[in-house]
C-alpha cells in the first residue's frame, strides 16, 4: 500500500505540473498571435497592446496559482520583501528607507516570498 500511495502522489504531482504547463502553452500561443498581428499591422502600438494583453493573461494565471506581486514602490524598505541594489539620497522632504524605484518586481506565493523585489531606496547622507 505504501508503494501504491507513493505512485498516486507522484501521479497527482505530475497532473499539477501538466496543468501549469498547459496554462503556459496557452500564453505562448497568444504571444505568437501578438507577434503575427504586429508583423501584419506594422504598427508598434499593435505590438504593445498585444504584449500587454498577454502579460495580463499571464499574471492572471499566476494569480490563479496563488502568486501575487509584492507592492514596493513608495513603501518603507522591508528586507524580507525587498533587496536594495541602489541607494538614492533622500531629499529634504523625503523620508529615508523608502523604495523609490523598482529594478525587478518581486512576488509571493501565499504568504511566502517567492522572489524579493530588487529596489532603489532613499538614504540620508
Amino acid at each position: 500500500t505504501r508503494v501504491r500511495s507513493r505512485r498516486e502522489i507522484a501521479r497527482e504531482v505530475e497532473r499539477g505540473k501538466r496543468a501549469i504547463l498547459i496554462d503556459l502553452l496557452e500564453i505562448l500561443d497568444n504571444l505568437d498571435r501578438a507577434i503575427e498581428a504586429a508583423r501584419d499591422a506594422a504598427a508598434p502600438e499593435a505590438l504593445m497592446h498585444g504584449v500587454e494583453m498577454v502579460r495580463q493573461q499571464f499574471f492572471g494565471r499566476l494569480e490563479g496559482h496563488g502568486i501575487t506581486e509584492i507592492e514596493a514602490l513608495h513603501q518603507p524598505f522591508d528586507p524580507h520583501l525587498h533587496e536594495a541594489v541602489s541607494v538614492v539620497p533622500a531629499s529634504d522632504d523625503q523620508s529615508a528607507d523608502i523604495v523609490v524605484g523598482i529594478i525587478r518586481r518581486g512576488y509571493r506565493i501565499g504568504d511566502e516570498v517567492l522572489r524579493a523585489a530588487l529596489v532603489a531606496v532613499t538614504k540620508r547622507s
